[in-house]
């Protein structure tokens, strides 16, 4: 992906390319993970009425069985709960798992086709807040659409995976995903309780300096953390911040999820001007961090939150 098309994808919190397989989330299996769980979701009887982000409701007859996927983010779901062979069709940046990947039909992310989509007769398309403007367009032409914008914290990361484990008729897998997400979560909790105070720090998303702001997703990790997002108070959930406003907030960490798409690194950041004087970039604690996780709502997101937890605190995460 070209660097300069990934911004716009980011700010749709979409992330461009995909993992190695062996970085998948472990179902819960332990006492600890039975314990954090929260209570099974009820198995869907069908027909299922249900209301998407904005109040509109969608009558499921019986269990979808041809799903177009316009988030890459629901499409791990889809996958990670069992669902994935009702995926008929998806994004062109659903690229998680391997299956996925195969996917033949595709769908265009931004400014998607109407009639592709007909043709395609899907029981359920899922649009995010990349298609918004497209929305009444498809549902005037017949077509079944549950709108549902990417999640803001990592708890509406895992009501995600319950409610699309409850419509697409696998809660019991979606609950041992999102079971094994908290587990996780819990254990990361675990580590970082007696920080006290964590360092202040930049999430950067491209090297036009977009970052995260407290409301999103990304910016719940940094809080579970501890860490000061210099991003935070912005007004927008992912601003674009100047550089005299990130040198005078001046970082102690700074992550860069932009390291492969746009080769960015310690070395580049001391030759943007002024840089040198940020904290982060004078003590070298400048780190890539893996976009296809920490950039997209699914339940990977906890590889993001260990990712991150070991790059503050290693001394913790051994």
């Amino acid at each position: 992906m070209k660097p300069r098309t990934l911004v716009p994808i980011l700010l749709a919190l979409v992330a461009g390319l995909a993992i190695a397989c062996g970085d998948s989330v472990p179902a819960a299996s332990t006492p600890e993970a039975t314990a954090a769980a929260s209570a099974p979701t009820p198995p869907a009887t069908f027909p299922i009425t249900a209301s998407d982000q904005e109040g509109k409701p969608l009558t499921l007859a019986k269990q979808p069985r041809a799903i177009i996927s316009f988030s890459p983010g629901v499409t791990e779901i889809l996958f990670a709960i069992g669902a994935g062979p009702q995926v008929i069709a998806a994004d062109q940046f659903s690229d998680y798992p391997a299956e996925a990947k195969a996917l033949k039909q595709r769908v265009k992310y931004t400014s998607p086709d109407v009639e592709s989509a007909l043709s395609l007769n899907p029981d359920l398309v899922i649009m995010s807040r990349a298609q918004r403007t497209s929305v009444e367009r498809f549902r005037s032409a017949g077509l079944p659409v549950f709108y549902t914008p990417e999640a803001d914290s990592l708890d509406a990361i895992m009501e995600d995976v319950r409610m699309w484990g409850h419509l697409t008729g696998h809660a019991a897998e979606a609950d041992q995903v999102a079971n094994g997400m908290r587990a996780r979560i819990e254990a990361v909790k675990v580590k970082v309780a007696p920080v006290a105070e964590g360092p202040r720090a930049f999430y950067e998303l491209s090297d036009s300096l977009f970052s995260a702001g407290d409301k999103t997703f990304i910016g719940s990790i940094l809080t579970l953390l501890k860490a000061k997002n210099v991003a935070s108070g912005a007004a927008t959930d992912f601003p674009q911040l100047t550089a005299e406003a990130v040198i005078s907030r001046d970082p102690q960490v700074i992550f860069l999820a932009d390291a492969s798409s746009a080769g960015q690194s310690l070395e580049t950041l001391r030759k943007r001007p002024g840089w040198t004087s940020i904290s982060a970039v004078k003590d070298g604690k400048v780190y890539p961090v893996d976009p296809n996780t920490g950039n997209r709502p699914g339940p990977r997101i906890v590889l993001a939150l260990e990712e991150i937890g070991r790059l503050l605190y290693p001394e913790r995460f051994r």
